[in-house]
């Protein structure tokens, strides 16, 4: 993998970028991200809640919460009891608030990373607003100590657990566009919204670069997890339509609605110009786009409130000089341009066949001068090394905060 430029020769700040899980597949930004950060300079850990499903490459240290012995829990539980008396206590009684919104396990699952915490001097950035920011929130209370944190979306919309206070008790907080940095403001509230900035996910235009020409077929490729955000479905009934008789359609991926997405296909009469390909690595994706001749993202809101924020696959396909169609839900419109593609009304599915039937009727130039224009487009608003770069800096930027402040809650205590 391509990284960020070398090291600078002045040491960074030590980080451990904590998550759900790792490495996952759904989620490989993080990979990219910690890469880029160790590039940079930092010494980077990587503390997982879980084993992911996806192969580690990252060459990154990984701690994985739920595999230390019972043992190794006690004993580091009882250290920091000692060290921190108060401070677990206070711990103790606010877990009984949290668990209005979320699970919060014994803090003697979280005691070992608190101490490799308090030895290593590591700043943690945690990965979604729900369980790893929870961790990250305790742990930062307990030792005294700053930590950040970057919200996607379903950790805004669909489980907004106890969001404004992690909001308030991060140091600061991204984002990966301006829709969501303007709700997560709106959440922090006037005194920490100057904190919510927004990074993007980016992309490695280095490693997302065509091995070859386009196709010059009528291949329509969808990548993501087969959920309602996704609008897949919608994508199923776009292809229905006559104007794209001769168009077949890959969905990359797996998820609940695999076998309703297969029964609607069956109904529309196109199950044969439909292939589910399940999911890939990276590197699976990076082939599929190869042969892609558009990418279809044509994201919803959910019934749930679950959304996307600004799909990486998207920047992935644009990166590789494929023309995309996407909707106008949430972040897409900030990044998508009409020159390298095509963006329609969320939930439309007309809309969205004579989007994609535009972009396939071009000819090898006119998709060709597409691909040139997203590639260009891509690599200057959302390069991985930049925003990683601008992440690093905000990172530099983090100074530890004081016992008394670090012991001063940042809500009322509970009452019950």
């Amino acid at each position: 993998m391509t990284h960020a430029s070398a090291p600078p020769s002045r040491p960074r700040r030590a980080l451990e970028i904590w998550c759900d899980a790792f490495p996952s597949v759904s989620e490989t930004f993080v990979l990219a991200e910690a890469q880029h950060l160790a590039a940079l300079g930092h010494p980077v850990r990587i503390g997982a809640g879980s084993r992911g499903d996806g192969p580690d490459t990252s060459g990154l240290p990984v701690s994985v919460q739920w595999e230390e012995t019972t043992s190794a829990r006690l004993a580091a539980l009882a250290r920091i009891v000692v060290r921190h008396p108060v401070r677990c206590a206070a711990d103790l009684l606010a877990r009984r608030r949290w668990r209005r919104e979320e699970s919060v396990p014994p803090l003697r699952t979280l005691a070992p990373a608190i101490v490799r915490l308090q030895r290593s001097g590591a700043l943690v950035h945690a990965h979604f607003a729900t369980a790893p920011a929870l961790r990250a929130l305790r742990a930062g209370r307990i030792l005294g100590r700053p930590w950040t944190l970057t919200a996607h979306a379903y950790d805004i919309y669909r489980t907004p657990a106890n969001l404004p206070e992690k909001l308030r008790a991060a140091a600061f907080v991204t984002s990966g566009c301006d829709y969501t940095v303007r709700d997560l403001q709106a959440l922090a509230g006037p005194d920490h919204a100057p904190g919510v900035h927004r990074i993007v996910m980016g992309v490695d235009p280095e490693r997302f670069r065509r091995t070859q020409p386009l196709p010059g077929g009528r291949r329509i490729v969808a990548v993501g997890r087969l959920v309602p955000k996704k609008g897949f479905a919608l994508l199923l009934d776009a292809l229905a339509h006559p104007a794209l008789d001769a168009a077949e359609l890959v969905l990359v991926g797996d998820g609940p609605l695999d076998a309703d997405l297969r029964a609607r296909a069956a109904r529309l009469g196109i199950a044969g110009r439909v292939s589910f390909a399940g999911a890939v690595g990276v590197d699976g994706v990076r082939d599929a786009l190869e042969r892609a001749d558009v990418l279809a993202m044509p994201c919803v809101i959910a019934p749930d409130g679950d959304r996307d924020s600004m799909p990486v696959v998207v920047k992935e396909a644009m990166a590789m000089e494929v023309p995309v169609v996407v909707s106008d839900a949430v972040g897409l419109p900030e990044l998508v341009r009409p020159r390298f593609g095509g963006v329609v009304p969320a939930g439309d599915a007309s809309a969205l066949a004579a989007a994609l039937v535009a972009v396939l009727a071009a000819d090898a130039d006119g998709r060709a001068a597409m691909g040139r224009a997203a590639r260009e487009h891509v690599s200057a608003f959302a390069n991985v090394a930049t925003e990683t770069g601008r992440l690093s800096d905000l990172l530099g930027s983090v100074r530890p905060l004081s016992d008394a402040v670090a012991a001063t809650p940042t809500s009322s205590p509970p009452t019950d």
